[in-house]
């Protein structure tokens, strides 16, 4: 039986609204953080195995990591492909590159197996041995930009390294159970990898890795007398790009209470700093220094969004307000002076995007008390009946916690003008448009906030009668609304479980979904292409393998081009 709900209506009024979402960036709660701490901390082992890749960078690459208790492999296939084939959308069916993480060593039955089928992607065959599939194209815009150097014995700019952000671009990174490979159950009980998304992100840095090393082998073979390979502090700044579409939204519906749990670390984090009263100094000072580092990378991040380089500006003159605010309340009283002071301000007097920069860069100063919380980021995606409560208990229940949802009305077209499907041709989730397109009769339940609402308007139209009746009494007369009852009652107690907005309406961002999500694995350089898609950019700033320690592995948050010494 569920635990009761508490009486006090515990949702915050806007904090998992999509505005609020979308504006969400990294922190050390982060995968891609959390995951290079790990490594350092157990001082895993990167090797590079095998690179058989010809003169102009076709073949594999294998490269073996190695823990205390186990090994895991990167498999890199390259491939030449025309111009006209390569393609960000998800019905491309040729990709410059393609990968596989798997548990174990790849013998020589596992490597003629994975060549064969890890290039297909969507259409090969893999086995629970494999954790991660993904692939890769190569940059137009920079690529070649930075072989031409190299081969020559120059230096890409940094300025152009920067206005692109990477060399290769993954437009799928495939996980947790997908096209066959090992589900997260599995793999949180057989590998190290017990938190959710850290073996994707372990793939996805060794493919950064890999992308250096692509580069530097095909300038190297183009003038071997002449080439020469990446300056550390040029090369520190690239990333890996991803490409990520309507395929990310749907996960935070259907994993409410993991998407609890993660903002709800990131809020006990929040809470035991607020409740520091004496802040040191030289942690004032650092602070003010995140601060500038966050906003000269607003102004460095390069966007064709309209909607997002006015986010940027704006945000860009609000942290100003921010440092300003914060050296005048420390000159006028240091000793009352603590971190809720700065976020009630944040609150009240800038955007949406600086509230939070302003959590994440206070999040930075407290390592003892946020990463311990990194590590606690996973929970049973389990939803269950409490069968013995009653109709009225649930109405109540709606009442005081989607009072967002029934207070919508839904009679209005525009509030039900997107529908969610599954594409047949590549199973990936898609909108349509109800009125003006087909299928409608394929859609997904997703509509949290229409499934309530008709919910609540039944019960508000059944003989009273119907109140008494206990849920399981209910749902035998009624079993349509068995899912969106389950949904209900178990997040009675998970506040941060619900989009506490109408995804079906016409003015809906689906973005904001996208944004939210890759905040928590560590993306950055947010370039959305659409309302419904985005390039972004993973591990940008961070230490490669070889300069990876306890020394460099946090500094990178909010990368610039002057970060590296």
């Amino acid at each position: 039986m569920l635990q009761k709900p508490s009486k006090k209506n515990i949702f915050p009024s806007d904090m998992m609204s999509l505005e609020r979402m979308g504006c969400r960036y990294p922190s050390r709660l982060s995968f891609s953080r959390s995951m290079l701490r790990r490594m350092v901390k157990e001082n895993w082992c990167v090797n590079r195995v095998r690179f058989e890749l010809d003169k102009e960078g076709y073949g594999y690459a294998i490269y073996e990591v190695k823990t205390p208790k186990q090994l895991y492999s990167l498999i890199c296939f390259s491939q030449y492909i025309d111009e006209g084939e390569r393609s960000d959308r998800v019905i491309a069916e040729k990709w410059d590159t393609s990968y596989a993480l798997l548990i174990g060593k790849i013998s020589t039955k596992d490597f003629e197996r994975l060549k064969t089928n890890i290039p297909l992607q969507e259409a090969g065959r893999n086995s629970s041995k494999e954790l991660v599939i993904s692939r890769a194209n190569k940059s137009i815009r920079l690529f070649e930009k930075v072989v031409c150097s190299l081969s020559k014995g120059l230096q890409p700019e940094i300025r152009d390294i920067n206005d692109v952000g990477y060399l290769l671009r993954t437009t799928a990174v495939y996980g947790s159970g997908k096209f066959g490979l090992s589900d997260f159950m599995r793999t949180e009980n057989v590998t190290h990898f017990n938190q959710p998304f850290r073996a994707e992100m372990l793939a996805v840095y060794l493919v950064r890795e890999f992308s250096v090393h692509l580069v530097e082998h095909i300038a190297f073979h183009r003038n071997p007398k002449k080439a020469v390979k990446l300056k550390k502090n040029i090369k520190q700044h690239l990333g890996i790009g991803n490409s990520t579409g309507l395929g990310m939204a749907p996960f935070v519906i259907k994993h409410p209470k993991l998407i609890h749990k993660w903002i709800n670390q990131f809020e006990n984090a929040l809470k035991k700093i607020k409740q520091i009263t004496s802040i040191e100094n030289n942690r004032f000072e650092k602070y003010l220094i995140l601060l500038l580092k966050a906003q000269t990378y607003l102004n460095e991040v390069l966007t064709y969004d309209k909607l997002q380089k006015e986010k940027n500006k704006k945000s860009y003159k609000d942290i100003k307000k921010i440092i300003k605010f914060c050296k005048t309340i420390k000159n006028k009283s240091p000793a009352s002076f603590n971190w809720n002071d700065i976020i009630t301000f944040a609150k009240i007097n800038v955007c949406f995007d600086v509230q939070e920069i302003v959590k994440v860069q206070i999040l930075e100063l407290y390592p003892n008390i946020t990463d311990p919380l990194a590590e606690d980021m996973s929970i049973s995606d389990d939803l269950f009946i409490d069968s013995d409560s009653t109709v009225d208990e649930l109405k109540q229940l709606i009442k005081k916690n989607y009072n967002w949802a029934i207070n919508i009305n839904f009679n209005n077209k525009d509030n039900t003008y997107l529908f969610w499907y599954v594409s047949e041709e590549k199973l990936e989730p898609r909108l349509g448009e109800r009125y003006n397109e087909p299928g409608a009769s394929l859609e997904q339940p997703l509509g949290i906030g229409k499934m309530v609402n008709d919910l609540y308007k039944f019960i508000n139209n059944l003989d009273k009668q119907i109140l008494s009746l206990t849920i399981a009494e209910f749902l035998l007369l009624y079993p349509e609304y068995r899912g969106i009852v389950r949904r209900i009652q178990t997040l009675a107690n998970f506040k941060y479980g619900e989009i506490r907005d109408n995804i079906l309406a016409k003015t809906v961002r689906p973005i904001n979904m996208l944004r939210f999500k890759l905040s928590f694995f560590g993306a950055s350089r947010y370039d959305p292409k659409s309302d419904r898609w985005v390039r972004v950019s993973f591990f940008p700033g961070a230490p490669f393998y070889n300069d990876l320690n306890q020394n460099s592995v946090e500094e990178w948050g909010f990368a610039t081009m002057n970060s590296y010494h």
